[in-house]
């Protein structure tokens, strides 16, 4: 299979406004980056940038901080579903069979990740669904350490309701 182009994508991270007696101060977020299917393996790489807007009886300003590169490795046998959804706004969303798999990407929620993508990029996405999916499939399903067992004396004890 020819390499496939990595592709842009665009995390959605929440920012925040806040009103307090310093003055308001409004902070947004960034986050670009590239994912790259190497062999069986998604590699992630992404870089956040921090701007934060401020009005007080001082002054005005603005500060943009720039985060350092952040990067992830994610084999593909760790992927439950991997799917392209909306045409107009394209999103790439995964879901792991690990809670833990995204753990280190901004914005992943419990072992699912969504990814922005432009338009323009979409077919290049689609392509990279196809080839994720085979690697997966290609890939034996991961094999989960067990459960780790606890002591009577570990495990949490709940009271039938009764007292309260």
């Amino acid at each position: 299979m020819p390499p496939i182009e990595p592709l842009p994508f665009r995390l959605r991270v929440p920012g925040e406004d806040v009103i307090d007696f310093k003055g308001i101060r409004s902070v947004s977020y960034r986050v670009d980056g590239l994912l790259h299917l190497v062999d069986d393996t998604l590699e992630f790489e992404w870089t956040a940038t921090e701007k934060t807007e401020r009005v007080s009886v001082t002054g005005i300003g603005t500060v943009v901080d720039q985060s350092p590169i952040g990067r992830l490795e994610v084999p593909a046998g760790w992927l439950a579903e991997v799917e392209l959804r909306g045409w107009w706004l394209p999103r790439m969303r995964f879901r792991a069979r690990r809670l833990d798999a995204f753990q280190d990407m901004p914005s992943a929620k419990a072992g699912v990740l969504t990814l922005k993508i432009r338009r323009r990029f979409r077919k290049q996405a689609e392509a990279l669904v196809v080839a994720i999916l085979q690697a997966r499939d290609a890939t034996p399903l991961p094999v989960l350490e067990p459960p780790t067992e606890l002591d009577s004396d570990d495990v949490p004890r709940f009271s039938d309701g009764g007292d309260l």
